[in-house]
């Protein structure tokens, strides 16, 4: 990211977090405070005892007041249960029209929704590299502060992640724990190739200009070269156990962030 990039950011960072706020509560009504069951010490529910189940886990005190075995299963508590990576290149300045946001802004949008959904679930959630686990709705500032300022942190291994970028050089290798996910955010342009007749396509970071006399005869080479990268990102997440998601620009980002959502609650943490 630029510097005058960074401090577009930062400037527009209340207005954003504000956003990201609104955009989570569209997206996953009522998703905060998810429980399940698993290590912790907060009581959640008791159960009838089944097949499998370890007896010392029995409550009898409680199971002797009816006709049934009962276990009290405590609550789930993670830790460090989820860092966001953000694949930055200049590529993520794009916007085909005016009227779209670019995707480093789209990108920025969706991550600190997802980022407050996972927060106000009571988990704890990290900048990959840049940043500690944090936890509490005030770590959200400090997330999106985080992105602008940079710096390092030492991320575990352990911990589940969010992928984000376009992925339109060759597709990274997605190294984390199985039950993160992986997601490509692209322009509408970049997706149909809607161009024809003469043109002149410029390239991003000092890449050189490429004329193009008739654009419309490069289209079907390039949705199989893009549909191509798919497929590769596609099997580079399915490699580490992550979900694939696709997003355009051009659609509502509430969208990506509901099936976002949906794909980190369907796996238990990470410990």
């Amino acid at each position: 990211m630029s510097s005058n990039q960074a401090a577009a950011l930062a400037a527009g960072l209340p207005k954003l977090l504000l956003a990201a706020e609104r955009l989570a509560h569209v997206a996953a009504p009522g998703a905060h405070g998810r429980r399940r069951a698993g290590p912790g010490e907060s009581f959640w529910q008791f159960r009838h005892f089944r097949d499998g189940d370890e007896s010392r886990r029995i409550d009898w005190r409680r199971s002797a007041s009816t006709d049934f075995l009962l276990l009290r299963e405590r609550e789930w508590e993670s830790q460090a249960s989820i860092a966001v990576r953000f694949f930055d290149t200049p590529g993520l300045a794009f916007r085909s029209s005016p009227a779209l946001p670019s995707k480093r802004e789209r990108l920025v949008l969706v991550l600190l929704a997802v980022s407050f959904l996972l927060l106000e679930a009571g988990e704890r959630v990290a900048v990959d590299g840049v940043t500690p686990p944090m936890s509490g709705r005030h770590a959200l500032p400090k997330l999106a502060q985080a992105l602008v300022a940079g710096g390092e942190a030492r991320s575990s291994a352990k911990t589940r992640k969010i992928f984000f970028g376009d992925f339109l050089a060759p597709a990274p290798v997605f190294s984390a724990p199985p039950g993160g996910a992986v997601v490509q955010i692209l322009d509408p342009a970049e997706c149909d190739f809607p161009y024809a007749g003469r043109m002149m396509f410029t390239g991003f970071a000092g890449e050189p200009p490429i004329e193009a006399p008739r654009a419309e005869n490069w289209a079907e080479i390039y949705r199989a070269r893009l549909a191509a990268r798919r497929a590769e990102i596609v099997a580079a997440a399915q490699r580490s156990g992550q979900t694939a998601l696709f997003h355009r620009t051009d659609s509502s980002p509430a969208i990506v962030l509901a099936a976002l959502h949906q794909a980190l609650s369907g796996a238990p943490p990470q410990r």
